[in-house]
């Protein structure tokens, strides 16, 4: 969901309308038969060969039985190189950049694509195809989650989505609706709803909203829905930093009263402690939620809150759209690479109708094919899912530019500071518009 490089310069060197609130029991879910890898890789051709496979340490365990069934039917040993998200991230920046090919097959959080993909450091997989004699049934995926796959000016596909994440606001209805409080529309509500919680659960352990603090990625992603929400974003069509806005104000004073109204320590929290603080029952909103903490929530084995969490759409003040950000993980091929043919087969069975629908019922990994989201089975047993790919009709990325992991760094370090109280909110977002302008004018994307 974004990378934290700091140094990040294109170069050689460097579940939307309401979650049903019956329960959904993921441990329940009985297992559906793999299908055969045949037709996507032949073991006469290809046994023996090795993948070298480089993936988030999150999306392993829930991958690795595949990974296994693939080798078993093909002959292919897929051999995952797993890395935590900031360490992926560096480790693609030098081996994508320097073509070292020591990944035949990489996972890219779809903020990183436009740096690899508009530096030629990815394959074109709408040629592999050609050369395979195959296709890429790309008319089956998310409309919004293909085109992520795909970086102007380049018209290929460089890309292929295999997690269907979208940020979402969720909320405890059950706890509003005993304050006498209506779902939130807009992010006045929100922070009306949270001081109604706190003040009417005063010494409990529950607090009206929950937001991440971290540095980085974490910071910055929980203040874009908010940004956005306002009526502003990160650049304007010309590329200028619009963080000294009266709109970008206004969602800093926003964010700043949510943090007071966050349990303690709000600066430290992270995805996983969010995702904690949802299922545990010790928040009643939280607007950078994504669909595995969804899933968490109604683990009947990891939740206090099974049947409690309803999804929607983000809120937004008056006058302003809402937006549900993009987190698609997509896997593409290293250019120039010797097993360029052998890492489209796999790619293409394990983003296959059939691996999707096992990633989603058995591991909890979002889908992101259309027929996959759609699928009476899936729907009977998660009934969230046509909420969910509602949720991406509104969708939108974090900014399409290959230096966005450097501007989220700077966003999600000052973002941070302000919610530590280390700086005010104004000067925040003074100092993170400067370095961001900074960066872009020393890269050439602006003039100075």
């Amino acid at each position: 969901m974004g990378g934290d490089g700091d140094g990040a310069v294109l170069s050689r060197r460097g579940l939307v309308r309401g979650l049903a609130a019956a329960g959904v029991i993921l441990s329940g879910v009985r297992p559906i038969r793999p299908a055969s890898a045949a037709g996507y890789a032949a073991r006469s051709h290809q046994e023996g060969q090795r993948l070298a496979f480089a993936l988030s340490t999150g999306h392993l365990p829930g991958v690795q039985p595949l990974l296994d069934e693939y080798a078993a039917q093909t002959g292919v040993d897929v051999v995952p190189a797993a890395f935590p998200h900031a360490s992926l991230y560096e480790e693609l920046n030098v081996g994508l950049t320097l073509g070292t090919c020591a990944h035949d097959v990489v996972s890219l959080d779809d903020p990183w694509l436009p740096l690899f993909a508009s530096g030629g450091f990815l394959s074109n997989l709408e040629e592999l195809a050609v050369r395979a004699r195959t296709g890429l049934d790309t008319d089956d995926f998310v409309p919004a989650f293909v085109a992520l796959g795909k970086v102007e000016p380049s018209p290929w596909l460089q890309a292929i989505p295999w997690i269907g994440n979208v940020q979402v606001f969720a909320c405890r209805d059950d706890v509003l609706g005993g304050i006498g409080r209506a779902r939130p529309r807009t992010w006045d509500d929100v922070v009306a709803v949270a001081a109604a919680v706190n003040q009417t659960r005063s010494g409990t352990e529950l607090y009206g909203v929950g937001i991440r603090g971290q540095a980085g990625n974490p910071a910055a992603t929980t203040f874009l829905p908010i940004l956005r929400g306002h009526g502003a974003d990160i650049f304007d069509a010309a590329w200028q930093p619009q963080l000294e806005t009266e709109q970008a104000e206004a969602a800093m004073a926003t964010l700043l009263a949510l943090a007071e109204l966050a349990p303690p320590g709000v600066e430290n929290v992270g995805q996983e402690e969010l995702g904690q603080n949802l299922a545990t029952g010790r928040i009643a909103q939280a607007a950078d939620v994504w669909p595995n903490q969804v899933l968490q929530a109604y683990d009947v084995e990891r939740s206090a809150v099974v049947g409690k969490v309803t999804i929607g759409a983000q809120p937004a003040q008056p006058g302003v759209a809402p937006t549900n950000l993009t987190g698609n993980w997509l896997l593409g091929i290293p250019a120039g690479c010797s097993q360029a043919g052998t890492a489209l087969a796999f790619i293409r069975w394990l983003t296959a109708p059939e691996q999707q629908k096992r990633l989603l019922l058995e591991r909890g990994l979002p889908p992101t094919r259309l027929s996959v989201r759609r699928d009476p089975d899936a729907v009977e047993r998660l009934p969230f899912l046509p909420g969910l790919l509602d949720a991406t009709q509104n969708a939108a990325p974090r900014p399409r530019t290959p230096h966005y992991p450097a501007v989220e760094a700077i966003l999600g370090r000052w973002v941070a500071e302000a919610i530590a109280g280390r700086v005010a909110g104004r000067e925040a977002l003074t100092e993170a518009n400067a370095e961001i302008r900074a960066l872009l004018v020393r890269v050439g994307v602006i003039a100075g």
